[in-house]
């Protein structure tokens, strides 16, 4: 379910304060609460967003790197991160703000087990947001579209690998109802996934291209407004 540039809408947003992410624009508010769609754009990220991807990661503080990473990674290691994701396997989503720069990202990579093994298809999330993003529930939806998408690419057991003290994360995984064990400073939290349906694969199809409608009338608005804006004397 690759392609260059997609959008889904999962969950919804308890704050009104960002008007940005207010309703998709080619439903309205009341279509799309009877679709039970969310307000967040969710884009699927490519290579061409590599650059962005980078920005929003070294604009992250020590401790916010700490938090992501489980230690505070400087800019040539982050630097190095970036340029290893695998868009190929992997799928990376984005939530972008009108400056389309990306304010929160999850990564959902995909663990190769060892030859013979058996254990079961896992994946890991990792997730960064801009602090001043948080507490509107961001973070959560991002993790439910890489659920949805491990879901349906067929990932059995899904992870998170993060500090005790990273309240943010663990909340996220309680809210989700991961099993979550810890030792030496360190969490694991788990999800096993239950197989994906014919109703959850219709789901992620309709939910990207309704989004994608979404994406393109605000990327039109934005230009517009520069346009407006060069125009102004």
């Amino acid at each position: 379910m690759k392609h260059a540039t997609r959008v889904a809408l999962v969950g919804e947003m308890s704050s009104e304060a960002i008007e940005w992410f207010d309703v998709p624009s080619v439903l309205g508010r009341r279509a799309a609460a009877l679709l039970g769609l969310s307000k967040v754009p969710i884009v699927e990220l490519d290579n061409s967003h590599r650059p962005l991807i980078l920005a929003h990661l070294l604009a992250l503080d020590a401790q916010d790197r700490r938090m992501r990473f489980s230690y505070a990674l400087g800019d040539g290691a982050i630097a190095k991160y970036v340029a290893k994701i695998d868009f190929e396997s992997d799928s990376v989503f984005g939530i972008f703000g009108k400056d389309n720069h990306l304010l929160g990202v999850v990564h959902l990579g995909m663990l190769t087990p060892p030859a013979e093994s058996k254990a079961p298809k896992g994946a890991e999330l990792g997730l960064s947001l801009n602090a001043d993003m948080r507490g509107h529930g961001l973070g959560t939806l991002l993790f439910k579209r890489a659920l949805q998408r491990a879901r349906n690419e067929g990932v059995e057991r899904l992870f998170i690998f993060t500090l005790m003290d990273n309240d943010a994360m663990l909340a996220i995984a309680h809210k989700l109802d991961m099993r979550i064990s810890t030792a030496d400073g360190q969490c694991e939290a788990h999800l096993d996934i239950r197989p994906s349906s014919t109703s959850s694969v219709i789901r992620e199809f309709v939910d990207e291209h309704l989004a994608d409608l979404d994406y393109l009338f605000k990327g039109s608005l934005n230009q517009f407004k520069r346009w407006t804006e060069e125009l102004t004397p």
